[in-house]
């Protein structure tokens, strides 16, 4: 009874042991935080070993106020009391490693809009406006839902997509997710007037302003551009910017591929996705603020890395709006350079602005049995007109231009008749994508004048069979090419690269010496 007394009275006179809460801490700059101190007699002391915050104790020795400075890294706070009893905070100062938008609005157009593309664009959306610091790397996880069918015009649909920043050691690492609420609106299809054509200087060797142009409400254009990177790493940046005091929206209808070494597999990749996306009318309608550029492409290149594009603009209110095609060092700010001069060019004049309104409208007419029929595209004769007569820009191999094709194919006689549409490459190594009714047919590299098919067609017996046939010249393929219509079985698929006849055959090994 005595012993149970006495520990009774020991421990009553056994003062609390110090504790803090929380028992560490992380803060970003200039951010105060309060931890609170148990079991503490007063006086309470609190030093720093690299004093990277500032503390202030409360007199009773309750808490500790903990204000950081604009200084990042690790520290730990000493707090000891009037007994003696002590007790340690690790306190680490850094910058959150980017910022995640909770919600946010995507309008976009088709007819229908297809799941994959929808996908795309909402995971797009995402990454644009998710802001990551220097060093730090951006994660996006799949949407859910996950779009399982084609979205009709009229109607919308809602999309959570997880994000995550890593910070890699120098940030606080961020989660989160990103709701995204979808439109689709039905809007006209529509053609484009205008060309800005933008491969000159094809190799960017600085950082500047490498095209720009103006477009305006009722003449819609099409922005073609090729570009790879001759130096230090840098970005290839689309900015779209408007001073008009009007509510300014544009409807963008693109393709972009790239950064690549391999520069036909990102010309074939941009036209092979545009082909599929304008048949279907798939666009995005974005707000354009007078204080913020909005960035069409950002893309990272490294050395003799590509990046092209194309992309249909149309206004739908406000503007004008101007275009501007822009490299700049890995972590600069494009607005530094929109309003610096244009570079100069690399003397192939490959860029300017050109007329392209019914330019490409071809027909090709074949009758069973007849001659063939034949058609050149992308020659030096005819090309595009640019809009400045004085200008020395051109567009030889109609680089950004749709053909659109009318095949109009007789069988006048009693039996049924195969008729082949092949592609002929003229001037060297080329691809080519053909979009024939919904169905996008590609034909691989091929190289030597040799008809190569892209289809055939049955032709029944006393009718006419009518088709359209649209494609588009590739960059990094060499033009002009024939396409045709003939009786005669073309190669049915491109050989090999690396065959004799194929786009990059292997040099012949020389023979023993003698």
């Amino acid at each position: 009874m005595h012993a149970l007394v006495l520990a009774t009275v020991v421990a009553q006179a056994t003062p609390p042991a110090l504790t803090l809460s929380p028992a560490s801490i992380q803060m970003n700059p200039a951010q105060q935080r309060v931890v609170g101190i148990g079991g503490a007699t007063p006086p309470v002391q609190a030093t720093l070993d690299q004093k990277l915050v500032n503390v202030v104790v409360s007199p009773d020795g309750t808490s500790l106020t903990i204000t950081a400075t604009q200084a990042t890294g690790d520290d730990t706070l000493h707090v000891v009391d009037a007994n003696g009893e002590h007790a340690d905070l690790p306190v680490r100062v850094a910058f959150n490693a980017g910022t995640i938008v909770p919600q946010t609005s995507l309008t976009v157009t088709g007819n229908p809009v297809r799941a994959d593309w929808l996908a795309s664009q909402v995971t797009n959306l995402v990454t644009r406006l998710t802001k990551a610091m220097p060093g730090a790397t951006v994660s996006i996880g799949n949407l859910s839902p996950v779009p399982a069918a084609p979205l009709p015009a009229g109607q919308g649909a809602q999309f959570v997509v997880p994000v995550q920043i890593a910070g890699n050691g120098r940030y606080f690492d961020q989660a989160g997710t990103t709701t995204v609420t979808v439109q689709s609106v039905a809007l006209d299809s529509f053609a484009p007037a205008l060309l800005f054509y933008d491969d000159d200087p094809e190799h960017v060797a600085q950082d500047g302003v490498l095209f720009r142009g103006s477009i305006v409400a009722g003449q819609p254009t099409r922005l073609y551009y090729y570009h790879d990177n001759a130096a230090d790493p840098r970005m290839l940046v689309v900015a779209l910017t408007s001073s008009s005091q009007d509510p300014t929206s544009v409807q963008l209808v693109q393709s972009q591929a790239g950064p690549n070494m391999d520069v036909m597999h990102v010309g074939h990749t941009v036209t092979k996705n545009f082909l599929l996306t304008k048949a279907q009318g798939e666009g995005v309608v974005v707000n354009l603020s007078q204080d913020d550029p909005y960035l069409l492409a950002a893309v990272p290149m490294a050395l003799r890395q590509l990046v092209a594009g194309a992309v249909d603009l149309r206004v739908l209110s406000g503007g004008p709006v101007v275009v501007t095609v822009l490299a700049l060092s890995a972590e600069g700010d494009p607005r530094s350079l929109l309003g610096g001069p244009v570079l100069l060019g690399d003397g192939h004049h490959r860029t300017g602005i050109f007329k392209i309104a019914g330019f490409g409208s071809d027909a090709l007419t074949y009758t069973a049995g007849g001659p063939d029929a034949t058609l050149v595209i992308g020659d030096t004769d005819p090309t595009p007109p640019s809009v400045d007569a004085a200008a020395a820009g051109h567009d030889y191999g109609d680089y950004g231009i749709t053909h659109t094709i009318a095949l109009t194919m007789n069988n006048p006689g009693a039996s049924a008749f195969t008729a082949y549409l092949y592609f002929k490459p003229l001037a060297g190594p080329a691809l080519a994508n053909f979009l024939v009714g919904n169905q996008l047919i590609e034909v691989g590299c091929v190289r030597t004048p040799t008809p190569y098919q892209v289809t055939s067609f049955e032709l029944p017996p006393g009718q006419t069979t009518r088709a359209v046939v649209q494609t588009m010249t590739d960059g990094g393929s060499f033009y002009p090419a024939q396409i045709g219509l003939t009786a005669t079985p073309p190669q049915p698929t491109a050989p090999p690269v690396n065959a004799p006849d194929g786009c990059f055959p292997k040099p012949e090994a020389s023979p023993p010496a003698g």
